[in-house]
């Protein structure tokens, strides 16, 4: 039997990415303030990189050109994030 040649390219597997975020979420919740380790420092940083990516765009730099808006909002959320977004919207 012959076997089909590996793509170089793995696919993005959305409910994966969503179960390692959940997962760090669920980790910093359990973190003390009080640790100081790398471990707890790097987990630190990506719950904060994740929430600026989350949280709306200070006012200085929000686009007031309605096309502007959905193009940024667009490339901030992306693919399957975008597509939902259109569908969803009031």
């Amino acid at each position: 039997m012959q076997q089909r040649p590996r793509s170089p390219f793995q696919p993005i597997r959305w409910l994966h990415q969503l179960a390692n975020l959940l997962t760090q979420v669920s980790a910093a919740e359990r973190l003390r303030a009080q640790d100081d380790s790398l471990q707890a420092r790097r987990l630190r940083q990506r719950m904060a990189a994740a929430q600026r990516l989350l949280d709306p765009l200070p006012a200085p730099l929000r686009s007031q050109h309605l096309q502007e808006r959905w193009l940024w909002q667009f490339l901030r959320w992306g693919g399957v994030g975008a597509c939902v977004a259109l569908v969803l919207r009031p």
